[in-house]
């Protein structure tokens, strides 16, 4: 009996290690086969297209025989990752979900980390980072100015810029690739022209050639006209180049539908560090998923550009008419008080329905009419009567802004610079806060433009008092 009970036991064994020997072969095959990019293209028809797209690209070795093959679990798994028990079960949840539904998309986009890039069989960062790439004909590249620090963590306007933040599957026969739109986003995105990250210099080499097609170039005494010229006369590159830039790279709140119906998480979407931080360091979202298109090429039409944009010219444009709409609150004395019809939303086009033809340009203005339309007939003639009112006022603060002056000229070498000086001060806020209503027109908030001209009247009749008590 014993015999036999020891002879089962040993059967036992012999089953438990056989089966723990075919699993363990098993494993060892199975990770050799799931190391090979053939098993991602060959095996898994939903990444069929990732994979042609590799084939073509310089990580198979076949195209760049200078380089040793990288195969898809050296790119999508940190270095040491690719046989751990994490990429293992990685590629069983992948597995079961394919088995599940063959014909399901990609339910994440790749994440591929520094690491991996930039592990020393591969990318060596102090090899490339200071390597001239020829990205266009016109565009010389290096790496450096985008490695602050280490790894890749150039901060801008709270993203963290990584080697997948530019370099991404953008398009289908593609695997890897730098989009030149991301590099305008970057670089284009709420920067003045030629200024700081957006200096044209940083990309383009100034040109030599001169300007000039009609330059006579056997005249030893001519000065040619080139880039450079220029750049030393200070002459502003938007004299010549201001349409090549076009488009803002603007958020809209309605992309953010396509992925989210969380009203909480919709919420947040103007927290710019905050969706940098889940989109972009995360790799969920592409930079065109959130935002518009900025474009950088040679407009067609150089002058329109200009004619159309106003605030090339007009500085800050209608900034005191605004000011008396909204009626913020100013200084100490003057309370919030905004238009009457700001509470329903009404903006300058409400009221500005009537074309008119003034110093040569058609503009859109105003006149009691446009009362009528949404109140009585009677309102016909309110605009009229708060001009009246108003300029009446604005009249007797204009009177007093000269008295202060005069005040100050006569004080010239009889009152102490000290006072002069304070005296100064309060002329000049008076004059801010008159302009406010002399240049934004007091109709537009007449309550609230006799407040600001009540203390315009304060600082004039305060510096005159200054002045008057001598010393």
């Amino acid at each position: 009996m014993a015999l036999n009970f020891s002879f089962g036991w040993k059967i036992i064994f012999v089953a438990i290690f056989a089966v723990i020997s075919l699993g363990a072969a098993a494993v060892i095959g199975a990770d050799y086969y799931y190391t090979q990019s053939s098993f991602c293209g060959g095996s898994c028809h939903i990444m069929t297209e990732q994979y042609d797209a590799w084939k073509a690209s310089k990580h198979n070795s076949k195209n760049n025989l200078k380089h040793k093959q990288a195969e898809c679990v050296a790119c999508h798994f940190a270095p040491g990752e690719e046989s751990s028990w994490k990429a293992k079960y990685t590629l069983l949840s992948e597995i079961f979900t394919y088995l599940a539904e063959p014909d399901a998309p990609l339910s994440n986009r790749a994440n591929v980390s520094d690491e991996s890039c930039l592990r020393s069989d591969c990318h060596i960062k102090e090899r490339f980072e200071d390597k001239k790439i020829e990205y266009t004909k016109k565009v010389v590249f290096n790496h450096k100015g985008h490695f602050a620090k280490s790894p890749m963590a150039l901060v801008i306007e709270g993203q963290e810029l990584r080697c997948g933040t530019c370099h991404v599957k953008a398009s289908p026969k593609k695997h890897f690739e730098v989009p030149k739109e991301t590099c305008y986003l970057c670089h284009f995105k709420k920067v003045g022209f030629n200024k700081e990250r957006g200096k044209c210099a940083l990309c383009h080499t100034i040109p030599t050639k001169s300007l000039q097609s009609q330059m006579k170039t056997d005249d030893p005494n001519a000065k040619p006209i080139t880039h450079q010229t220029l750049q030393e006369a200070k002459v502003p590159c938007e004299s010549c180049h201001l349409q090549e830039i076009k488009g803002e790279g603007q958020v809209r709140q309605e992309n953010c539908g396509d992925c989210h119906n969380d009203p909480a998480d919709l919420a947040k979407w103007q927290k710019k560090k905050l969706m940098h931080e889940k989109h972009v360091a995360t790799r969920k979202a592409l930079c065109f998923d959130c935002h518009d298109v900025i474009e950088h090429k040679n407009q067609p039409d150089h002058l329109e550009l200009a004619r159309a944009n106003c605030a090339l010219c007009h500085l800050d444009e209608h900034k005191q008419q605004k000011q008396l709409l909204a009626g913020e609150a100013v200084g100490e004395n003057v309370a919030a008080t905004p238009n009457l019809m700001a509470a329903v939303n009404t903006n300058c086009m409400g009221c500005h329905l009537k074309t008119k033809h003034s110093k040569g340009r058609t503009v859109q203005t105003s006149d009691g009419k446009a009362c009528v339309g949404c109140h009585t007939p009677e309102h016909d003639k309110m605009l009229d009567d708060w001009k009246k009112v108003t300029d009446k006022e604005l009249e007797f603060i204009i009177e007093a802004e000269k008295e202060a002056l005069q005040a100050l000229s006569a004080a010239e070498g009889n009152v102490s610079g000290e006072k002069i000086a304070e005296a100064r001060k309060m002329i000049v806020k008076g004059q801010e806060f008159l302009d406010i209503v002399r240049i934004g027109n007091a109709v537009h908030n007449k309550k609230y433009s006799i407040m600001i001209l009540d203390e315009a009247f304060a600082n004039f009749e305060d510096s005159i008092d200054l002045l008057d008590s001598g010393g």
